[in-house]
């Protein structure tokens, strides 16, 4: 299997070298001139930065994180003529005092070289083909994209996407096969319509570790995922798309042939075992495109346990259809968008019960006047939940005391989301600058069995939040003031959060090349349980003595107490970060 992917990665590999060869416009009797021109320009440019920040943490309670941090990043773009080649870093001590193990790196170092319409990914990168394959999962190894002006573009990838974790007994080392992942996306595109192909494979190496995991649940495993994609321009402004993708998933290895079924079309190109299993995913729409605005309609439907190597999760078992629109009107001052849908899951009937919700949105911007701006949304999730009930449960109980239909229990849940949000400008002139901004939100659920809503089956949220901004521009002064409250309302209790909030900032020195900030805040908490008082105090700095250098301090301290009955009613806290940064 290895030889037959990787001739079919060559394969590849070579076929989009021959096209880009030939898409390139190449004018052989004004080659020489343009040479000529491009050699007298300044062949060599050179850019990017690097910084370095050391986190120092001190607590009179919490002790599980590092009182000393240190982060190291940079980047670095090289160019030679057309060529370019960005070079990134990042290294830290964060992983290394962890205790255990994990199948990840913390330190990163990544070059994306490109020259015209290539690109090429080399070290510690990520890749994204589609959701249903391989979708920002982050590997160690190599990638290619080829975007030439003709109708085929081409990305290639192959790197280890686990390193190999023993299990050395901690109960919080993720032991892990080295797994080594191959992957190709094929695209045809042209003005009236666009075709595509993906094939991702991953494999565990079996032989990487000395000792199997499987007490941890760890299997070696192997999986091999194709999707097929299109869309059409039906008409001028409308447009249809889809996408079918297949996945087999081996999820042991070791497993032996007996029993083994191919089901789809990924199964065809892999050796069965007993652990095989094979889920689809497709998903189709329309969109309609208006004077001022559009209509789509989406169809999408997962399998129950549809899964790949190459993402981070899946959401699986559903089905969702949705209606989705947006819109501008008063000459493009107003502005709506609204959103639709059905969602259920159980799609194979093997759940105890079924879950099914509506899902409703709207959201709106209103730019009133030039001082005046509001924005409003509301969204509403209606899910509904049907559970079957043992029917010899039913009569050996007392019927008198069941409250709900004898064959099922019918549960609904309404979550209702609303949010404003108000931004007047007072004043705008050299002297003074004047701004206010209101926000309110209000989440409401409701959970209802057969229509009775029973005790803490309603949960309220309120929260309000004031702003007022003043500012000097020729003073270089600014100063912003908050307020902020929360009021909740949750199985059957109630409690409130309220507080204030300042912060001044001030510019210093000729062209503003010190920076301060000094910054407070208080919240109290208060329940029929505990009352909870938190103090903030923020300072931050930033100096740059030099055009291209700057150093930056900021210091935080929290002081916090409680009339509950704990361990540590009072909690001192602080968090200082010093950094240096450098570009060039």
């Amino acid at each position: 299997m290895k030889k037959i992917y990787f001739k079919s990665f060559l394969v590849l590999f070579l076929t989009s070298a021959f096209i880009l060869s030939n898409a390139q416009d190449v004018d052989l009797e004004n080659l020489g001139k343009r040479t000529k021109e491009e050699l007298k320009k300044n062949p060599f440019k050179i850019s990017g930065g690097i910084s370095a920040n050391s986190v120092f943490y001190n607590s009179n309670v919490y002790s599980g994180r590092e009182p000393f941090t240190y982060f190291l990043n940079g980047n670095l773009n090289l160019g030679l003529y057309k060529w370019t080649m960005p070079i990134s870093y990042s290294f830290t001590n964060q992983g290394s005092n962890l205790g255990y193990q994990v199948p990840f790196k913390f330190n990163r170092l990544s070059i994306t070289p490109k020259y015209k319409c290539v690109k090429a990914y080399i070290g510690d990168a990520n890749m994204t083909f589609s959701p249903y394959t391989f979708n920002g999962l982050m590997f160690t190894g190599a990638g290619l994209e080829l975007t030439p002006k003709t109708p085929l573009k081409v990305a290639l990838m192959t790197g280890r996407l686990n390193k190999a974790v023993e299990d050395d007994g901690n109960p919080n080392t993720i032991p892990a096969y080295k797994r080594m992942g191959y992957g190709a996306n094929l695209k045809w595109e042209k003005d009236k319509y666009k075709l595509g192909l993906i094939g991702f494979y991953a494999k565990d190496d079996l032989h990487s570790l000395k000792t199997a995991p499987d007490a941890k649940g760890v299997l070696p495993q192997e999986n091999l995922v194709l999707s097929f994609s299109g869309a059409f321009k039906l008409k001028k402004n409308l447009e249809a798309f889809g996408e079918y993708a297949n996945t087999a998933l081996i999820n042991d290895l070791r497993a032996t042939p007996n029993g083994a079924v191919k089901k789809g079309i990924a199964s065809k190109f892999l050796s069965p075992n007993s652990s095989m299993e094979s889920y689809s995913a497709y998903n189709a729409g329309v969109n309609l495109t208006l004077k001022k605005g559009m209509v789509g309609v989406r169809y999408e439907r997962i399998d129950p346990g549809y899964r790949t190597l190459g993402a981070y999760y899946f959401n699986n078992d559903l089905e969702n259809i949705t209606l989705n629109s947006s819109f501008t009107m008063l000459k493009d001052k107003l502005s709506l968008s609204t959103n639709i849908g059905r969602q259920r899951d159980n799609l194979d009937s093997k759940k105890a019960k079924q879950t099914s919700r509506w899902v409703g949105a709207i959201n709106s911007n209103l730019k009133a006047s030039d001082k005046l701006m509001i924005t409003a949304s509301y969204s509403n999730f209606t899910m509904f939940t049907s559970k079957q009930l043992n029917q010899f449960n039913t009569i050996n109980n007392n019927p008198l005391l069941i409250q709900q239909p004898k064959d099922s229990i019918d549960y609904k849940q309404i979550s209702q989301n609303t949010n404003i949000n108000i931004n007047y400008i007072i004043s705008s002139t050299k002297e003074k600058v004047q701004n206010i901004n209101v926000n309110y939100s209000l989440n409401d659920m409701v959970n209802r069995e057969n229509g009775i809503v029973r005790k803490g089956g309603l949960s309220r949220f309120h929260n309000a939040n004031f702003n007022y901004n003043l500012g000097f521009p020729e003073k270089k002064l600014n100063i912003a003031t908050s307020f902020n409250f929360t009021h909740t309302y949750a199985a059957s209790q109630t409690s409130t959060i309220w507080g204030p909030g300042v912060t001044v900032t001030k510019s210093f020195l000729k062209e503003e090349k010190l920076k301060t900030s000094f910054g407070a805040s208080y919240n109290h908490s208060g329940s029929s349980t505990a009352n909870i008082n938190v103090m903030n105090l923020r300072l931050g700095a930033n100096y740059m003595p030099w055009k291209k250098h700057s150093f930056n301090l900021n210091f935080i301290q929290m002081f916090r107490n409680t009339d509950q009955a704990i361990a540590n009613p009072n909690l001192n806290e602080m968090t200082c970060t010093v950094g240096y940064n450098y570009s060039f």
